[in-house]
């Protein structure tokens, strides 16, 4: 399907692969790695472009099949020209080929319509047989199951029914990321890219993905600092090191095992070659101005320059980096006490939107809480609440000796623009011990070199981020408050900041879409839907198995009451059946006229239907297209009883 080989690439002055190979085949799930900067997001975005960007091919060669079709999601997009578009109809663009045979559909109904038209005419004839041969073509792509199959995406990416018919420009970036992966899903590429594709679901959508890419009928390139996400999607892993490209054959987990292994092989080579340029070194410069050896010497000489010019240190290994937070004298027993706590936000139209409703809660010490729901539950709200920073309804009580640390999402806002990332770390850190371990922490948040030394109005939102969280870190407390503290981190930091927080002694509340993260870390879960608060104990994979056991249960629940209900109304019709009878029997009715629809399809699709009778002919087509006014007007009414 898609072949590189023997490639050089560079962005600028950049060389970002040299001499690099690498093949995706047919339904071949791939996952993408590397550390921040080798170059991931430019090669998913040079695979897209062919070529035609800023990234330049300087060797090797690009083979593709000829029925190779890509689909991109880049890390940020623009949806200029799209705005006005409801969110179904910008997802249901998806399918360009079935929006050029809609179109056509819609124009040559038109022209059929027309009552100008000479019906007898070879030009109205011909517009009956183009319009046949689109609609059948639509038939055949599927064109008619396209809106409820895009409905389905929709709805497992999160967006409700009331959401299908909103406008793109009312919905925040991260809604719209959504609309863009639905709408790559639907088209349905042959070779399917993913720059990081989980930064903006909830763990529910992120699941429905999951299950969705597991059971896709092609091939995927996918990005993530998610490890759970690319352990149930790909089985094949590429990681880009030392401007090359490296294949592992299985998932994360197996890059990770296969990874070390190949380090520690690669390390005793390396720590070899070393020691045997220290010999060679050693026997030329002993030898080298005599006259009886100068002949071995120069060739020890070429051998030691040619391991030189060979030589490959292994990737930095960071692993005995490690930092923890500073210690905080304990609280008391009980940390926060929640009494009927609850919090609505005023709507433009003067309503306002219950958020939380008549919560209770009691946070204990050593409790280590995630709280979990879908966008727009109220999980930031909660984290503002319980770390003193919003106003509430209720009662909120904070236990003895408690000293609360907060990294919120809008954490930023706080950093100095005039200093740089150094100064920042430093007037944040509480003492001397502090600030010797600054750059070490720096280095783990992707802070090196000269990068220090920025200031903090020229960074990024994501190095932002991951400066505004290295802060917290220097900062002692017993109560650790984090919402969505892993959004900017590679795997390498979160690993760093998963080993912090195992040794933090104090109460932990995080908020986090990572389930890994989670699953190393919590002992409670607090779930938030609907604005009620429910508490599981146990760690993060123990509620994934109780809540999927309980909408399993109600799953069967609804089940068996429908079943009852039917079996109820069959044995005991009365007048408020009225409308399931009238329903009944409009279905019966659309379905008599779509058996002779379809019957006036098949004629029409007769090789000789055009060359027969013209009256004959005509009274099909116009039969054909009363069919469709009728079906239509039926379809609207058994919405009525239906409903």
């Amino acid at each position: 399907m898609f072949e590189a080989r023997n490639i050089s690439l560079s962005a600028g002055t950049k060389d970002l692969l040299i001499d690099a190979s690498f093949r995706v085949g047919d339904r071949d799930r791939v996952g993408l790695v590397g550390l921040n900067g080798t170059g991931k997001s430019t090669l998913l975005r040079f695979i897209d472009e062919t070529g035609t960007g800023k990234t330049t091919l300087c060797g090797g060669q690009i083979i593709r099949s000829s029925d190779t079709t890509i689909g991109y999601l880049p890390q940020e997009i623009s949806f200029d020209g799209d705005l006005e578009k409801t969110s179904l109809g910008y997802v249901l663009q998806a399918n360009h080929k079935l929006n050029a045979l809609a179109a056509a559909i819609e124009h040559l109904q038109k022209e059929l319509d027309d009552p100008s038209q000479d019906h007898s005419s070879e030009t109205y004839g011909r517009v009956i047989e183009k319009f046949s041969e689109a609609s059948h073509e639509f038939e055949r792509l599927g064109g008619y199951k396209m809106e409820a199959e895009a409905e389905k995406v929709l709805a497992g990416l999160g967006f409700t029914a009331s959401d299908f018919r909103k406008k793109v420009r009312e919905f925040s970036g991260g809604w719209q990321m959504r609309l863009l992966i639905a709408r790559l899903l639907l088209q349905k590429p042959t070779l399917l890219l993913l720059d990081e594709p989980t930064n903006h679901l909830d763990i529910d959508s992120l699941r429905w993905l999951e299950n969705y890419m597991r059971n896709y009928e092609h091939s995927c390139i996918v990005v993530s600092h998610d490890r759970f996400f690319l352990d149930k999607v790909t089985t094949r892993t590429l990681e880009i090191n030392f401007r090359t490209v490296h294949e592992y054959k299985g998932n994360y987990s197996y890059y990770e095992k296969e990874k070390a292994q190949r380090f520690e092989l690669m390390m005793a080579k390396y720590e070899n070659d070393l020691k045997k340029m220290a010999h060679l070194k050693a026997f030329v410069d002993r030898f080298r101005y005599k006259a009886t050896k100068a002949r071995q010497a120069q060739s020890r000489l070429r051998q030691m320059q040619k391991l030189e010019e060979e030589l490959q240190a292994p990737e930095e290994n960071l692993s005995h980096i490690s930092f923890s937070f500073p210690k905080a004298r304990p609280s008391g027993k009980e940390v926060l006490k929640l009494e009927n706590v609850s919090k609505s936000w005023p709507l433009p139209d003067g309503s306002a939107k219950k958020v939380l409703e008549h919560i209770d809660l009691e946070v204990m010490r050593g409790d280590r809480i995630a709280i979990v729901g879908s966008n727009g539950a109220g999980k930031s709200t909660f984290c503002r609440i319980v770390s003193g920073d919003l106003e509430h309804g209720g009662r909120m009580t904070v236990g003895h000796n408690v000293s609360l640390n907060y990294f919120a999402q809008h954490q930023t806002e706080n950093l100095d623009p005039e200093k740089t990332v150094l100064q920042e770390m430093m007037d944040a850190a509480p003492n001397a011990q502090s600030q010797r371990t600054v750059r070490d922490i720096l280095g783990c948040f992707l802070f090196g070199g000269d990068s220090v030394e920025k200031k903090t109005a020229v960074l990024s939102g994501g190095e932002k981020s991951r400066l505004s969280l290295a802060r917290i870190l220097l900062q002692a407390s017993n109560l650790l408050i984090m919402d969505e503290p892993t959004n900017h981190l590679d795997m390498r930091s979160k690993e760093m900041l998963i080993e912090a927080l195992e040794k933090y002694d104090g109460t932990l509340m995080v908020v986090s879409h990572d389930r890994y993260f989670l699953d190393s870390l919590v002992n409670k879960v607090i779930e938030i839907r609907n604005g009620a608060l429910r508490l599981y104990l146990g760690g993060y994979a123990e509620y994934l198995e109780k809540s999927e056991k309980e909408a399993g249960a109600e799953h069967a629940a609804g089940q068996k009451n429908a079943s009852t209900d039917r079996a109820i109304r069959k044995k005991a019709p009365d007048k408020k059946t009225g409308g399931s009878r009238d329903a009944s029997r409009l279905e019966k009715k659309i379905q008599e006229l779509e058996n002779e629809q379809k019957s006036c399809e098949r004629l029409m699709a007769e090789p000789d239907f055009y060359s027969g009778a013209e009256d004959e002919t005509q009274k099909i087509v116009r039969r054909y297209q009363e069919l469709g006014r009728e079906i239509e007007k039926l379809y609207k009414a058994w919405e009525s009883a239906a409903g």
